[in-house]
């Protein structure tokens, strides 16, 4: 390696590039499935209920309370509970600017409600308290995330759309959507939401919408032993001309594919560079190998075995892996971490290192040096010892 100064340094910078896509588009795929996966156990935890033709986090259509009574009384269902979300800030579209996190949600539910997710009942604090049946309308428990990018702490005033409300607790970190969420009682949310529509608030100030019947979504328990496909059936038999049910089976597989489609597309994109640096290392083994012809045969005079032989190539196509990995994985874990500090004080961090991941990628790039390596190892191990002689 060392006779091949710059040889050496462009196989290994190969690898050191390929190993630096893997490791910050791998530790990108780490935080979206992080966030997935939250995701997916929130929703899975409830038959979801929006209004007819809107998706899961539109804000478009409302579901009116009377109709939510009637959901409650269907067989096999144990409670009912009406959310509203819109954003923190008004959007405005002429000047949006890009963001790579979520965007900051308010969260407004029915705390009167007995609805309790089934896979997420409770969230774990940071500080203070969650909203409980006794809350305020003015008080609010806020995401960390939101915590970060406003500095707010407990006993804090946060101005929302115009409106003070009080910090009461802050939400330990999940690494999902709840860190960008503001948890309120739902009627300040439903008031900010007619506000925010010229539509909606012609109607209600007319008299023709009632504050209880502005809600954007709903989730549904059903009671143990019931089967959540068959409840989700019956709802959507019962009610199918006006709301939209998803069952959280089908919820799950949506986001499933979801996922498996953009894993495909990220890692997809850092093998290719990792390809590269794989045929960089066979291309240097093999020209390694053919100037190396003499000292091969002069070690197999003085008695060294083909096994040995194709050993110690092996082992150095696994040194130039190794060295590119490390390097590599480097670069990547500094990139990564100085993208996520700078987003950190919006809350917007992209990439998640993980120890496991950083270590299989060491392991991981070792590896390809080696396999890399393996061909070219057998091809010098096979040389017979008067082909090689013949080269002095």
């Amino acid at each position: 390696m060392w006779r091949r100064k710059f040889r050496t340094f462009l196989t290994i910078f190969g690898i050191v590039i390929g190993i630096f896509a893997f490791t910050v588009m791998g530790s990108m795929a780490l935080k979206l499935n992080r966030m997935i996966d939250g995701g997916k156990q929130y929703i899975t935890g409830q038959i979801s209920v929006s209004p007819k033709g809107s998706s899961y986090e539109s804000v478009g259509g409302t579901l009116p309370v009377n109709t939510l009574n009637e959901i409650s009384q269907v067989e096999g269902v144990k409670a009912v509970g009406a959310t509203v979300s819109l954003t923190v800030e008004e959007q405005d579209l002429d000047n949006a600017s890009f963001s790579m996190g979520p965007v900051p949600t308010i969260y407004g539910s029915d705390n009167q409600s007995e609805f309790k997710n089934r896979n997420w009942e409770t969230m774990g604090m940071k500080e203070g308290k969650m909203l409980d049946k006794n809350s305020p309308d003015n008080e609010i428990a806020v995401g960390i995330n939101i915590a970060t990018d406003k500095k707010l702490g407990v006993g804090d005033t946060f101005n929302i759309r115009g409106r003070d409300f009080k910090v009461v607790g802050i939400v330990d970190k999940t690494m999902t959507g709840p860190d960008d969420y503001v948890f309120m009682n739902i009627a300040p949310a439903r008031e900010m939401l007619i506000a925010s529509n010229p539509f909606m608030k012609s109607l209600y100030d007319k008299g023709g919408l009632k504050l209880e019947d502005v809600n954007s979504m709903a989730g549904v328990s059903w009671k143990d032993g019931a089967d959540s496909e068959v409840v989700s059936q019956k709802i959507k038999d019962q009610f199918g001309d006006q709301v939209s049910v998803m069952s959280p089976v089908k919820m799950g597989e949506m986001i499933d594919k979801a996922s498996a489609t953009m894993n495909s597309i990220i890692l997809g994109s850092a093998l290719l560079a990792l390809i590269v640096g794989l045929f960089s290392i066979v291309n240097t083994m093999v020209m390694s190998i053919s100037e190396r012809t003499k000292e091969i045969g002069i070690k197999k005079a003085l008695g060294a075995s083909p096994r040995s032989i194709a050993w110690e190539y092996t082992l150095e196509a696994g040194v130039i892996g190794l060295l590119g990995g490390a390097i590599g994985l480097g670069l990547g874990v500094l990139a990564a971490t100085i993208l996520n500090n700078q987003m950190a004080s919006k809350g917007g961090e992209i990439f998640l290192l993980e120890p496991n991941f950083l270590i299989g990628v060491v392991v991981f790039s070792f590896v390809i040096g080696i396999i890399a390596g393996v061909i070219p190892a057998i091809r010098a191990s096979k040389l017979k010892v008067v082909d090689a002689i013949r080269e002095l």
